[in-house]
Protein backbone atom coordinates (compact mmCIF):
# COMPACT_ATOMS: atom_id res chain seq x y z
CA UNK A 1 0.00 0.00 0.00
CA UNK A 2 1.62 3.24 -1.16
CA UNK A 3 1.00 5.95 1.45
CA UNK A 4 1.61 8.80 -1.00
CA UNK A 5 -1.53 7.67 -2.84
CA UNK A 6 -3.61 8.96 0.06
CA UNK A 7 -2.14 12.43 0.59
CA UNK A 8 -5.02 14.18 -1.17
CA UNK A 9 -7.79 12.15 0.41
CA UNK A 10 -6.25 12.53 3.88
CA UNK A 11 -6.39 16.33 3.61
CA UNK A 12 -10.06 16.16 2.64
CA UNK A 13 -10.86 13.71 5.42
CA UNK A 14 -9.07 15.82 8.05
CA UNK A 15 -11.18 18.82 7.07
CA UNK A 16 -14.40 16.80 7.31
CA UNK A 17 -13.36 15.15 10.55
CA UNK A 18 -12.54 18.52 12.10
CA UNK A 19 -16.18 19.53 11.72
CA UNK A 20 -17.65 16.36 13.21
CA UNK A 21 -20.21 16.60 16.06
CA UNK A 22 -18.80 16.49 19.57
CA UNK A 23 -20.26 15.31 22.88
CA UNK A 24 -21.92 18.68 23.53
CA UNK A 25 -23.68 18.52 20.16
CA UNK A 26 -25.13 15.09 20.92
CA UNK A 27 -26.08 16.07 24.45
CA UNK A 28 -28.09 19.03 23.17
CA UNK A 29 -29.79 16.93 20.49
CA UNK A 30 -30.70 14.13 22.85
CA UNK A 31 -32.39 16.62 25.15
CA UNK A 32 -34.87 17.45 22.38
CA UNK A 33 -38.43 16.25 22.92
CA UNK A 34 -39.75 16.64 19.37
CA UNK A 35 -38.52 15.86 15.86
CA UNK A 36 -38.97 19.51 14.88
CA UNK A 37 -36.74 20.76 17.71
CA UNK A 38 -34.20 18.00 17.04
CA UNK A 39 -34.03 19.00 13.36
CA UNK A 40 -33.70 22.69 14.21
CA UNK A 41 -30.73 21.98 16.48
CA UNK A 42 -29.12 19.66 13.96
CA UNK A 43 -29.42 22.27 11.23
CA UNK A 44 -27.51 24.79 13.32
CA UNK A 45 -24.50 22.53 13.87
CA UNK A 46 -22.07 20.11 12.23
CA UNK A 47 -24.79 17.61 11.29
CA UNK A 48 -26.55 20.09 8.98
CA UNK A 49 -25.24 18.49 5.78
CA UNK A 50 -26.91 15.19 6.68
CA UNK A 51 -30.40 16.67 6.97
CA UNK A 52 -30.39 19.25 4.19
CA UNK A 53 -33.77 18.98 2.48
CA UNK A 54 -35.46 17.06 5.30
CA UNK A 55 -38.45 18.90 6.76
CA UNK A 56 -40.24 18.58 10.10
CA UNK A 57 -43.09 16.63 8.53
CA UNK A 58 -40.82 13.77 7.46
CA UNK A 59 -42.00 10.40 8.78
CA UNK A 60 -39.70 7.61 9.92
CA UNK A 61 -39.50 5.99 6.47
CA UNK A 62 -38.63 9.27 4.81
CA UNK A 63 -35.91 9.88 7.41
CA UNK A 64 -34.44 6.45 6.66
CA UNK A 65 -34.44 7.03 2.89
CA UNK A 66 -33.01 10.53 3.19
CA UNK A 67 -30.11 9.53 5.44
CA UNK A 68 -29.31 6.47 3.34
CA UNK A 69 -29.14 8.69 0.23
CA UNK A 70 -26.86 11.17 2.05
CA UNK A 71 -24.62 8.33 3.22
CA UNK A 72 -24.35 6.97 -0.32
CA UNK A 73 -23.37 10.40 -1.63
CA UNK A 74 -20.68 10.72 1.04
CA UNK A 75 -19.21 7.32 0.22
CA UNK A 76 -19.24 8.19 -3.49
CA UNK A 77 -17.38 11.43 -2.77
CA UNK A 78 -14.73 9.71 -0.64
CA UNK A 79 -14.27 7.07 -3.34
CA UNK A 80 -13.72 9.75 -5.99
CA UNK A 81 -10.99 11.35 -3.88
CA UNK A 82 -9.03 8.10 -3.83
CA UNK A 83 -6.80 6.35 -6.36
CA UNK A 84 -8.93 4.38 -8.86
CA UNK A 85 -7.67 1.02 -7.63
CA UNK A 86 -9.21 1.66 -4.18
CA UNK A 87 -12.57 2.94 -5.36
CA UNK A 88 -14.40 -0.39 -5.64
CA UNK A 89 -13.44 -1.41 -2.10
CA UNK A 90 -14.55 2.00 -0.83
CA UNK A 91 -17.94 1.75 -2.55
CA UNK A 92 -18.39 -1.72 -1.07
CA UNK A 93 -17.63 -0.41 2.42
CA UNK A 94 -20.58 1.93 1.96
CA UNK A 95 -22.94 -1.05 1.63
CA UNK A 96 -22.13 -2.13 5.18
CA UNK A 97 -24.84 0.09 6.65
CA UNK A 98 -27.49 -1.72 4.58
CA UNK A 99 -26.20 -5.22 5.37
CA UNK A 100 -29.18 -7.32 6.57
CA UNK A 101 -28.08 -8.37 10.04
CA UNK A 102 -30.36 -10.04 12.57
CA UNK A 103 -30.04 -10.49 16.33
CA UNK A 104 -29.30 -14.18 15.79
CA UNK A 105 -25.54 -14.51 16.27
CA UNK A 106 -25.09 -17.27 13.68
CA UNK A 107 -26.93 -15.59 10.79
CA UNK A 108 -25.41 -12.19 11.59
CA UNK A 109 -21.97 -13.73 11.67
CA UNK A 110 -22.50 -15.45 8.32
CA UNK A 111 -23.70 -12.22 6.68
CA UNK A 112 -20.70 -10.33 8.05
CA UNK A 113 -18.27 -13.05 6.92
CA UNK A 114 -19.67 -13.00 3.37
CA UNK A 115 -19.48 -9.22 3.29
CA UNK A 116 -15.85 -9.21 4.48
CA UNK A 117 -14.88 -11.88 1.95
CA UNK A 118 -16.24 -9.79 -0.93
CA UNK A 119 -14.55 -6.68 0.49
CA UNK A 120 -11.19 -8.45 0.51
CA UNK A 121 -11.66 -9.45 -3.13
CA UNK A 122 -12.17 -5.82 -4.11
CA UNK A 123 -9.02 -4.57 -2.41
CA UNK A 124 -5.84 -4.11 -4.49
CA UNK A 125 -3.51 -7.11 -4.52
CA UNK A 126 -0.84 -5.11 -2.65
CA UNK A 127 -3.28 -3.75 -0.06
CA UNK A 128 -1.09 -4.86 2.83
CA UNK A 129 -2.28 -6.13 6.21
CA UNK A 130 -5.86 -7.28 5.58
CA UNK A 131 -6.46 -7.78 9.29
CA UNK A 132 -5.64 -4.14 9.98
CA UNK A 133 -7.67 -2.93 7.00
CA UNK A 134 -10.79 -4.76 8.16
CA UNK A 135 -10.69 -3.38 11.71
CA UNK A 136 -12.97 -0.38 10.96
CA UNK A 137 -15.64 -2.74 9.59
CA UNK A 138 -15.23 -5.19 12.47
CA UNK A 139 -15.66 -2.32 14.96
CA UNK A 140 -18.73 -1.01 13.14
CA UNK A 141 -20.59 -4.30 12.68
CA UNK A 142 -21.73 -4.78 16.33
CA UNK A 143 -23.05 -1.22 16.37
CA UNK A 144 -25.22 -1.92 13.33
CA UNK A 145 -26.50 -5.32 14.45
CA UNK A 146 -27.10 -4.92 18.18
CA UNK A 147 -30.18 -3.82 20.06
CA UNK A 148 -30.82 -0.13 20.73
CA UNK A 149 -29.55 -0.26 24.30
CA UNK A 150 -26.51 -2.28 23.33
CA UNK A 151 -25.66 0.16 20.57
CA UNK A 152 -25.68 3.15 22.89
CA UNK A 153 -23.52 1.32 25.43
CA UNK A 154 -20.92 0.31 22.85
CA UNK A 155 -20.59 3.42 20.74
CA UNK A 156 -17.94 5.27 22.77
CA UNK A 157 -15.42 2.39 22.94
CA UNK A 158 -15.87 1.83 19.22
CA UNK A 159 -15.51 5.53 18.48
CA UNK A 160 -12.28 5.73 20.49
CA UNK A 161 -10.85 2.72 18.68
CA UNK A 162 -11.79 4.15 15.28
CA UNK A 163 -10.29 7.54 16.16
CA UNK A 164 -7.09 5.78 17.12
CA UNK A 165 -7.00 4.01 13.75
CA UNK A 166 -7.72 7.26 11.91
CA UNK A 167 -4.88 9.07 13.67
CA UNK A 168 -2.27 6.33 13.81
CA UNK A 169 -2.70 5.28 10.17
CA UNK A 170 -3.10 8.70 8.55
CA UNK A 171 -2.65 8.89 4.76
CA UNK A 172 -3.59 5.24 4.27
CA UNK A 173 -6.63 3.16 3.35
CA UNK A 174 -7.02 2.30 7.04
CA UNK A 175 -7.67 5.98 7.81
CA UNK A 176 -10.20 6.19 4.97
CA UNK A 177 -12.22 3.24 6.25
CA UNK A 178 -11.92 4.45 9.86
CA UNK A 179 -13.27 7.84 8.81
CA UNK A 180 -16.20 6.24 6.99
CA UNK A 181 -16.96 4.05 10.01
CA UNK A 182 -16.96 7.15 12.26
CA UNK A 183 -19.35 8.85 9.83
CA UNK A 184 -21.58 5.78 9.84
CA UNK A 185 -21.77 5.95 13.65
CA UNK A 186 -22.86 9.59 13.41
CA UNK A 187 -25.49 8.82 10.77
CA UNK A 188 -26.83 5.89 12.79
CA UNK A 189 -27.07 8.01 15.92
CA UNK A 190 -28.77 10.83 14.02
CA UNK A 191 -31.16 8.36 12.39
CA UNK A 192 -32.07 6.88 15.75
CA UNK A 193 -32.75 10.27 17.27
CA UNK A 194 -34.98 11.37 14.41
CA UNK A 195 -36.85 8.09 13.98
CA UNK A 196 -37.64 7.70 17.68
CA UNK A 197 -39.08 11.21 17.82
CA UNK A 198 -41.01 10.79 14.58
CA UNK A 199 -42.55 7.53 15.81
CA UNK A 200 -43.20 8.23 19.46
CA UNK A 201 -43.62 11.93 20.04
CA UNK A 202 -47.12 12.80 21.31
CA UNK A 203 -49.76 13.69 18.75
CA UNK A 204 -50.98 17.32 18.83
CA UNK A 205 -53.77 17.87 21.32
CA UNK A 206 -57.23 18.23 19.79
CA UNK A 207 -58.87 21.66 19.95
CA UNK A 208 -61.65 21.79 22.56
CA UNK A 209 -65.15 22.07 21.11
Amino acid sequence: MRLTEFSYVQARLQARHGSSPNAATWQALEGSRTAAHYLALARSGPLARWIDGLDEAGDAHRVERHLQACWTRQVDAVARWQPPRWQAATHWFGTLTALPLSDAAQSAGQAAARWLEQWHRLMPADAGDRGLLQQPAVLLLPRLSGSGAGRRASVEPERRALLNLFRRHAASAVAVFAYLALSALDVERLRGGLVVRALFEPAPAANPT
